[in-house]
């Protein structure tokens, strides 16, 4: 992505994010520096607008891919914003999705998109023509991808068996689509879930989202309601458990907080069920993906939100935290500058942040802007600031 302004008719949370903005205070521990290097803003059109974003992606080649849950489809951008294209449309024919979700993958040729009722639709990323599907079983949902070489490593919550994570080769996936009977091409086979996502309750499912990055050597698996990653060999085996710094935010359960929320009396009704699950999300931060550099510092995005009396989410907060890849005391937590106007799309990509915000115009009070700033947020520099 190239450096580029943002424009003038935005309001002024644009330029919240280019101050120094120091958070951490004395006592807590200071997350990462963040270090702005470029803001835009995407085109949208009458016919191709962002309504519902669910999750942004980043092409090797820097072109951007957002999947709108308003219009069942995923917009294509070049590097600069400007629109150039849409991946499948609504509809439950070849490359049509019924229910786009926020869950994909981009590598260097091909873009795959889970659809929610269990289809992966595959596509080739320059040209957007649609390569098939392949079926995923619900037991081997994944909740996120990492592309490695030429490997598709994905992560989820085999509700069966427990694994944790599995791997494909980009090409067998492809070539999968073909098959006239098809066995599901995913499979989550590898690895553990820990214990409290074992368990048969809804805080369980809500908590076992799992997010990975996986290297030539080694993955990194992490879960939304831990505390904690886990370095796994790729033939599976654990290497080491890794503790995510906190500083400024809530803060993920640890293991026995979350066993006894969901151990607790379970004879109330849904309605009872329902509104102690929100007070717990309310107390609590969540896990919302992580990456690794070249150098094996590991870096954490969490989020947390406040909910009305409906459970409906009213404001969402973003922080960046690094894990040091010696051991060592990493830096707390970050909270990432945003305009608090719906929930902040992030994606995460070795030490480079890129967040999908969305502003009122100036003048505008209901319209709309989508922006996209990259950060880079710094391992060594633990101060906190935003510059």
């Amino acid at each position: 992505m190239t450096s580029a302004k943002p424009l003038p008719w935005l309001i002024g949370s644009a330029a919240l994010a280019v101050a120094s903005l120091p958070v951490g205070t004395g006592g807590q521990n200071p997350g990462p520096d963040l270090i702005l290097r470029d803001s835009l803003v995407l085109e949208e059109t009458e016919e191709h607008y962002i309504g519902n974003p669910l999750a942004l992606f980043v092409a090797p080649d820097g072109s951007m891919l957002v999947s709108d849950g308003f219009a069942e489809t995923v917009l294509r951008y070049d590097a600069m914003g400007r629109l150039t294209g849409h991946l499948g449309r609504r509809g439950g024919g070849p490359g049509e999705f019924a229910h786009l979700g926020g869950v994909g993958f981009v590598a260097e040729t091909v873009a795959g998109f889970l659809d929610e009722t269990g289809r992966l639709e595959l596509f080739e990323l320059i040209t957007g023509t649609h390569l098939g599907s392949v079926r995923v079983d619900v037991n081997n949902r994944p909740s996120s991808f990492s592309v490695s070489g030429d490997s598709l490593w994905f992560a989820g919550n085999n509700r069966v068996s427990s694994a944790s994570h599995g791997v494909i080769a980009v090409a067998d996936l492809v070539d999968a689509t073909s098959a006239t009977e098809q066995a599901p091409p995913i499979v989550l086979d590898r690895g553990t879930v820990p214990v409290p996502y074992q368990e048969r309750h809804a805080l369980a499912g809500s908590l076992s989202i799992a997010f990975l990055d996986a290297g030539d050597r080694a993955a990194v698996v992490g879960f939304t309601g831990s505390p904690f990653l886990i370095r796994i060999a790729h033939e599976g085996a654990v290497t080491d458990t890794v503790w995510i710094g906190k500083g400024l935010r809530r803060g993920e359960p640890d293991e026995g907080e979350l066993l006894e929320a969901m151990r607790r009396d379970r004879s109330g009704t849904q309605e009872d069920l329902r509104s102690s699950i929100f007070d717990f999300f309310a107390g609590v931060s969540l896990v919302r993906g992580l990456s690794r550099d070249g150098t094996g510092n590991i870096y954490t995005l969490h989020q947390e939100s406040d909910r009305d009396e409906d459970g409906t989410m009213t404001g969402a907060r973003l922080y960046a935290a690094v894990s040091r890849f010696d051991g060592n005391r990493g830096c707390g937590d970050t909270l990432i500058p945003t305009s608090d106007v719906g929930v902040p799309i992030p994606f995460l990509q070795g030490s480079s942040l890129w967040i999908l915000d969305r502003q009122l115009r100036a003048g505008a009070e209901t319209s709309m802007a989508t922006v996209v700033r990259r950060f880079t947020i710094d391992p060594d520099r633990c101060t906190g600031t935003v510059r």
